[in-house]
């Protein structure tokens, strides 16, 4: 789970930097991120119904994206605001170990 200073919640922020924000794609996800004033990278992460109509797919797709960025956050760049957009959904089951591959490639972009 991600500690609260590594959220992006209200929805002014995540319009800035859907505004001002810079933008890398991998197959199944997408970054578009920006500078924050804070020392600290923060992240939204959104799965829309286009991806798979059920919650519960949708839900457990968001879990294990956040536990990736968790496990990734020591290596990133502080000083960000981010917001994760899948795609499509990945295979079915979801594998921490196949979302994790792509994710990292993708945030190793950042910077």
């Amino acid at each position: 789970m991600l500690n609260n200073i590594n959220r992006l919640r209200k929805s002014n922020e995540i319009q800035r930097v859907f505004k001002f924000g810079k933008s890398i794609r991998s197959v199944n996800f997408s970054i578009r991120y920006a500078p924050n004033r804070l020392g600290a990278i923060r992240f939204a992460v959104v799965v829309g119904t286009k991806v798979d109509k059920r919650a519960t797919r949708r839900n457990a797709l968001k879990r294990r994206l956040r536990e990736v960025i968790r496990l990734e956050l020591q290596t990133l760049p502080k000083g960000f605001d981010a917001v994760l957009t899948a795609h499509k959904l990945p295979n079915w089951p979801l594998k921490l170990a196949d979302v994790q591959t792509e994710l990292s490639d993708l945030l190793k972009k950042i910077g």
